[in-house]
């Protein structure tokens, strides 16, 4: 798809435009009439911008001005790459996070480990985040918080839409997460050694997974919410919620990169219509990348309508004489990213209410599955 097809929706229109290049992921949400809600963020190898800001520029759009929401649904490096740019550059956006994360010691936390990480080389989630509560105090907050914290039930976005109401609803994590996750923040939530991130937690029970409706359409967006044998957490939590929204989405961002722990049969028998347009961004930075063969086969039998934003999500890297050796003593793992990442833009006329012909756009490698 040539850069021509780049264009800024009418206000009559809606877009998501799902970015992932290989590591990372990102989601833009056009709600009608100028309204932009900004999920997670990352970047394309060997860009300086974030992709979202980079394709709002690309379509003639003031992100300042325009950008209203911008969600963190959790703090893994692959889905807040960017993110400090992101909330500097639009001051008129109000910034929401996963409300497993509230607290007192979480904050202060952050602050420690920034401190600690500006001693060594590199960058991590905690310094993203500790760059945003810096950008937050700069606007004059005396106490560098979020505008909101996500969880079950919390409307994050009404307004807009075309003369239609646009809702934009987290649907996780659950009470039950966000009272474990608050109960051993120190423990459990940071990594230690050099530089310090967030720890990688199975399942993925902190990360925010959104719904999305205007006026007959609905749309659900998993971030990397997975599986859990306790029904208090992840998808099962989803399920059985009081307050899930009505209606069956024809829009669905597969979760966690289409791995199979965040595959509940429930999700697309009782949350999804038939055949939704399904969107899924790969993981490379595993031996055997995200989504495997068997994955897109077993999503394939749910939708016959799947795109991923870039394919293959890697390539094996080429053999080198002398080289190979010396990398095995530091990894066992290698692999080369996709050199064309892609993106997905699925742009619906809000006029007619219906998903019937979505205008469906690959960019760079994305493909149908």
């Amino acid at each position: 798809m040539s850069d021509t097809a780049l264009v800024a929706p009418q206000p009559h229109e809606l877009d998501v435009v799902v970015f992932g290049p290989g590591v990372g992921e990102s989601i833009l949400l056009h709600l009608g009439e100028n309204d932009w809600f900004v999920i997670d963020s990352c970047k394309f190898p060997g860009e300086k911008t974030p992709a979202a800001l980079k394709y709002l520029s690309s379509i003639g759009v003031d992100p300042s001005v325009s950008v209203k929401r911008i969600l963190a649904t959790h703090w893994h490096d692959d889905h807040i790459k960017g993110l400090g740019d992101i909330v500097r550059e639009c001051p008129n956006a109000r910034f929401a996070m996963s409300g497993a994360l509230a607290g007192e010691q979480f904050f202060q936390l952050v602050l420690e480990v920034e401190a600690s990480n500006r001693l060594v080389s590199g960058s991590s989630s905690a310094t993203e985040f500790a760059d945003i509560l810096e950008e937050l105090r700069r606007r004059g907050q005396r106490i560098a918080y979020p505008d909101f914290y996500a969880q079950d039930a919390m409307v994050l976005f009404k307004d807009g839409g075309y003369g239609k109401t646009a809702f934009v609803q987290a649907v996780s994590p659950s009470s039950a997460t966000v009272t474990h996750a608050m109960a051993d923040v120190a423990s459990k939530i940071m990594t230690t050694g050099g530089v310090r991130r967030f720890r990688h937690p199975a399942p993925n029970d902190l990360s925010v997974a959104v719904h999305v409706r205007v006026g007959g359409l609905s749309l659900l967006l998993g971030s990397d919410l997975e599986n859990t044998d306790d029904a208090a957490f992840g998808w099962k939590a989803v399920l059985v919620s009081p307050s899930l929204p009505f209606g069956k989405s024809q829009v669905f961002k597969v979760a966690h990169h289409g791995s199979s722990n965040a595959d509940h049969n429930d999700v697309w028998a009782t949350l999804l219509g038939a055949d939704p347009v399904s969107v899924v961004t790969p993981f490379s930075r595993l031996a055997q990348p995200l989504p495997s063969e068997s994955d897109i086969e077993r999503i394939k039998r749910c939708t016959r309508n799947l795109l991923c934003t870039t394919w293959p999500p890697s390539v094996k890297p080429p053999k080198r004489r002398g080289v190979d050796k010396l990398v095995e003593t530091a990894t066992k793992t290698r692999w080369a990213m996709n050199r064309k990442p892609g993106f997905v833009r699925i742009r619906i006329d809000l006029s007619t209410q219906t998903i019937e012909s979505p205008k469906i756009q690959t960019f760079g490698s994305a493909c149908y599955l």
